[in-house]
């Protein structure tokens, strides 16, 4: 039954530097410095030419958005990236490309690290290396938090960089690397975002050591806003569409990943939560309706199961046709932690199987169907 997301980078277009911005995706090109020694990125010496791109998820049929803005932080050139993440795609995302020219290619196949500042909204986002030899878009990545407000120079040894297990396994080969890329890790959340880029370095020898993250407000004030705003409760009508995965399933599945949720909460083995749903489908279910917890982070590898450990303990609902209200009330008991208290860490997944050809991308015969809620009553009981 698994699920593991595939982000889908085809076309990208390009506007040069000076150029009005006339679509979401821009290229602009930033120029840093090369020092003789361990760092390389400031100083004096040749200059290291990147050129930037931003795309969305268009090519996997989404809607997500992303703009990006020149400006400067500190006398240095800097690019802040805005937009909406959406769930048109399941996995919806949003990713800044970094080309090297053929200079700074070079040193980027050698380096030992890199480094680079980010002024975050308090979301985890990836930092990664592609490489020509990955077909499957499952590149080596190291994510990283933000904290909202505050700027953090994010370290990253190469050694740190690991491949998502969803992909087919390939050793990092360095010398194969093509550019680097940043991007969103919600697994299709939606809602806004906001980010800002500069003061990319490359390490040719010593890494600097990772300079411990300032105190996340958001993170320190989670227990007390879960406490005072409540896990769950009535969120009310809402519609979600279930997308063919028969590339890593048997069916159809969708993320609930509305902050209200949990609002802060991070799930623990050990909890006991009941959910009451009254809901309709816009076609006929092939087979029953599973329901379960689940942690979609990369830091999870996209997905680790919180409520089952078989396919024979998640929740199950009933089968039923197009415009049937079903309305049922299901206990759902972790076993597992989540890796944070981000929405996509702790969502809720409806899974629904039905006729396609498991490993093939959009193969499922009954295509997409979609959950027209009209109760949702979701609470912590222990």
């Amino acid at each position: 039954m698994c699920l593991m997301p595939f982000f889908l980078h085809k076309s990208v277009l390009y506007h040069k530097e000076g150029e009005n911005m006339k679509s979401r995706t821009v290229l602009l090109t930033l120029c840093a410095l090369v020092v003789a020694g361990s760092m390389l990125g400031c100083g004096k010496g040749p200059a290291l030419n990147w050129s930037w791109a931003v795309n969305g998820d268009e090519d996997n049929g989404g809607t997500s958005t992303i703009t990006m803005t020149e400006g400067t932080e500190n006398g240095k050139p800097a690019y802040t990236f805005k937009g909406n993440i959406t769930n048109e795609y399941q996995y919806g995302f949003v990713n800044v490309k970094v080309f090297p020219d053929e200079d700074t290619l070079k040193l980027l196949k050698t380096a030992k690290g890199l480094s680079f500042k980010v002024l975050g909204d308090g979301d985890r986002y990836a930092v990664k290396i592609t490489t020509s030899d990955i077909t499957d878009y499952c590149y080596y990545e190291y994510a990283f938090e933000t904290v909202e407000g505050e700027v953090v120079e994010v370290v990253v040894p190469i050694d740190y960089l690991l491949q998502p297990s969803w992909g087919q396994y390939k050793k990092f080969n360095q010398d194969k690397a093509m550019f680097i890329e940043y991007q969103t890790t919600r697994n299709g959340s939606p809602g806004p975002f906001e980010f800002k880029l500069w003061d990319i370095k490359l390490y040719d020898k010593k890494v600097p050591k990772q300079k411990p993250l300032p105190v996340k407000a958001k993170a320190k004030n989670a227990a007390s806003d879960a406490e005072s705003k409540g896990i769950g409760g009535d969120l009310g009508a809402f519609s979600l569409k279930l997308n063919d995965n028969f590339q890593y399933g048997a069916g159809y599945q969708g993320y609930f990943t509305d902050k209200r949720l949990f609002n802060g909460h991070k799930i623990t083995a050990g909890e006991t939560y009941t959910l009451k749903i009254t809901y309709s489908t816009s076609r006929d279910l092939e087979d029953r309706m599973m329901i379960g917890l689940v942690d979609t982070t990369s830091q999870a590898n996209y997905w680790r199961a919180l409520t089952w450990a078989s396919d024979d303990e998640i929740a199950v609902l009933p089968l039923s046709k197009a415009g049937e209200k079903v309305s049922a009330t299901i206990t759902l008991k972790t076993i597992a932690n989540a890796t944070g208290d981000s929405a996509p860490a702790n969502a809720l997944v409806f899974i629904t199987e039905g006729e396609g050809k498991q490993g093939s991308a959009n193969s499922g015969v009954q295509k997409a169907v979609t959950l027209d809620v009209t109760e949702f009553v979701f609470t912590k009981v222990e």
